[in-house]
Formats: structure tokens, C-alpha cells, sequence
């Protein structure tokens, strides 16, 4: 069965220490914390609280859960790198395995040159850079995120896949079965819908913001999807309550885990098949 995390995006508004009890109450193997401020989602700074970072270490060791990613650099014209370097230091004291960044600048050469700095700045700490792709973003498409890799001669940097990006920007099962496998450590989970047009870059577009949703409860294909990954590859659910819908934060985290944990065993049962 594949290790399962919660991302820190599935329940944006609430505070890190109830973010981590519900994840474990959930019974998620681990979480992906936000330790970075993000230009669009909401943030509660972690970084520098001695009080707060000693009760987050204590909870994560007394429930057991791991940190799989911190998140999320966004490359911008103007980037601190010295408050990068904070926040990714502080996710190596957590015990996190990679730090996700997404490309967010109209310039390709610059942003190829901050790229460079970032994965610098996470070796440096221990940790795996990756790059998310995402459609309403500059680096928006698998394709996008290959090339970033390669123009900025990054062997150490991975992909940070989200499905939905994945399909709504237009690429198939296919394209992803061409990507090399070392690329693809780990990876996001979640269903979602399409828009009018979709898939297809210029359609999500003008559609906007993704729709997620449950697994199963849309129309991505998931299992051809995991098929496409290297097995028992590690999880991570970005996955937060549809639109206009109102949830308590644990009872959102028990619907989710058990919606992935569902698609997983059907699918690892069928795949032994």
C-alpha cells in the first residue's frame, strides 16, 4: 500500500497544530506542511515560533507521522532567498524529504536562473527539490516542467505531479509513461472535474481554479494514472472541500482518508489480480 500524506492545502484555514491533530486522527501516514508564504493560499508562519515548532516536533513524533514535502516556493521575479533558506532549514529540522516549488515567472531565463538557486538551497539542507506544474501558472504544463528541468540542468530535481493539472492542461497517461521514472518519487493525489472544452491548456484557462473532488467522484483516470508511476509510490492528497461546501476540518480529513484509502485498496486488490 502506498504511504499516504495530507497536504497542508486540503485545510488551508486552520493553524498547524490543528492541522496535525486532525491528520493523524485521520489516520494519514504523514502530512506536507506550508512553511512558506504562498502569493494565493492562506498562511500561518511556522518559521522562527520556538513554542509552536517545539509542539509540532512533539506531535509528529507522538503520532508517528512523517513530513513528506514543504511547500510552496513560488519562482517570481523577485524572490528572498535568505527567508527561503529559513523556511527550508526549519523543513529539514521536520524531517520532510522534498521541497515543492512552481514556476511563476513570465521571464524564462530568470526564472530558469532562481530555479537553479532554489534547488542549491535545498540540497544544501538535505532536501529534494521538485516543481509542481499547475495550469493557471507560467510553468503550467508537464512539458512546461520538464523543460524547466532540463534548461536549468537540475539532475536533482523532480516532479511534484498533480493529476488534475496533469489531464486539464492537456497531456495523457501516455505522456507521463514517457517521463523517466526517477522523476516521479512521489505524487499528489486527488479526483476532479473538467470544464467546458477540457483538457487543454487555453480551454482550463479561461475556465479557471481546478475542481476537485473525491476519488471517484470525478472524471480523471486515476487508475491508468497509478498505473504510469512506480509502485508503492508515496502519496499526497491536495484535496480541499468542493466549493461553497462548509466541513468541519477532522470530519473533511476522515472523508478524504477514506476515500483514497478506498481507491487504493480496490486498486492494489484488482491489480493482483
Amino acid at each position: 500500500m502506498n504511504h499516504v500524506t495530507l497536504a497542508q492545502t486540503s485545510l488551508p484555514d486552520i493553524p498547524p497544530i490543528k492541522f496535525l491533530e486532525v491528520a493523524a486522527a485521520a489516520g494519514f501516514d504523514g502530512v506536507g506542511l506550508r512553511l512558506h508564504r504562498s502569493p494565493i493560499m492562506a498562511f500561518h508562519p511556522v518559521v522562527g515560533d520556538a513554542p509552536l515548532i517545539r509542539e509540532m516536533k512533539r506531535i509528529l513524533a507522538a503520532s508517528r507521522l512523517t513530513v513528506l514535502d514543504i511547500l510552496s516556493f513560488y519562482l517570481l521575479p523577485k524572490m528572498d532567498f535568505d527567508e527561503i533558506r529559513r523556511s527550508l532549514e526549519l523543513g529539514a529540522e521536520f524531517g520532510a524529504t522534498y521541497a515543492m516549488a512552481i514556476g511563476d515567472d513570465p521571464d524564462w531565463s530568470r526564472m530558469c536562473d532562481n530555479f537553479g538557486r532554489f534547488c542549491d538551497a535545498a540540497a544544501s539542507v538535505g532536501l529534494v527539490p521538485s516543481i509542481e506544474f499547475a495550469i493557471l501558472r507560467h510553468v503550467a504544463t508537464l512539458h512546461d516542467a520538464l523543460r524547466l528541468i532540463k534548461d536549468s540542468g537540475r539532475s536533482d530535481a523532480v516532479l511534484a505531479l498533480d493529476p488534475i493539472n496533469l489531464i486539464r492542461g492537456g497531456a495523457t497517461v501516455a505522456d507521463l509513461k514517457a517521463v523517466e521514472r526517477r522523476l516521479l518519487p512521489y505524487a499528489q493525489i486527488a479526483d476532479g472535474i473538467m470544464g467546458p472544452g477540457e483538457p487543454g491548456l487555453e480551454a482550463a484557462r479561461r475556465n479557471g481554479q481546478n475542481e476537485r473532488r473525491l476519488l471517484g467522484e470525478g472524471v480523471l483516470p486515476l487508475r491508468e494514472i497509478m498505473d504510469a508511476l512506480p509502485p508503492a509510490v508515496p502519496l499526497s492528497v491536495e484535496l480541499p472541500p468542493p466549493s461553497g461546501e462548509r466541513s468541519d476540518a477532522g470530519a473533511w480529513a476522515q472523508r478524504v482518508a477514506a476515500s483514497v484509502r478506498g481507491f487504493l485498496e480496490t486498486y492494489h486488490r484488482d491489480t493482483r489480480r
